[in-house]
């Protein structure tokens, strides 16, 4: 019986030999066959899905929407619904995106703000009240 060892998957795959045990038990790969010993004997066809695992995982899918992917029969997913679903974590990273530049452009507004020879009112006030004394740059 030939085949491959966990370890030996692990290293290949670059993983963790839990995050096998893991992923078998999730149902991401299939339960492997044992030897008389009881070692588990992965076949080389596991390492292609787990780079398919882990290269979603980077794409920023859940184990749960990856299962879904690789599942054979009535529950697995169409090819036009994974697009759609790529679609929807591209606009969720896209959206994401525009928050972080709005947050960077308030910071920067504030920064501004904050050294600003003639402060506004307000920021003066809240600097008082802060207790945030302004230092004289030359």
């Amino acid at each position: 019986m030939s085949g491959l060892l966990r370890g030996e998957v692990a290293r290949m795959a670059q993983l963790n030999m839990e995050t096998i045990r893991y992923y078998e038990n999730y149902g991401l790969i299939d339960t492997p066959s044992r030897t008389e010993s009881g070692y588990r004997l992965y076949s080389e066809e596991v390492l292609t899905r787990l780079a398919f695992i882990k290269n979603a995982k980077e794409c920023g899918f859940s184990l749960k929407e990856i299962r879904k992917a690789l599942k054979a029969g009535k529950d697995s997913i169409r090819i036009d619904d994974f697009i759609a679903l790529i679609d929807r974590k591209v606009n969720s990273i896209e959206s994401e995106i525009a928050k972080q530049q709005n947050t960077i452009n308030m910071l920067i507004q504030l920064r501004t703000s904050l050294e600003d020879v003639h402060k506004h009112p307000e920021i003066q006030q809240v600097l008082e009240v802060l207790g945030m004394e302004q230092e004289i740059r030359p």
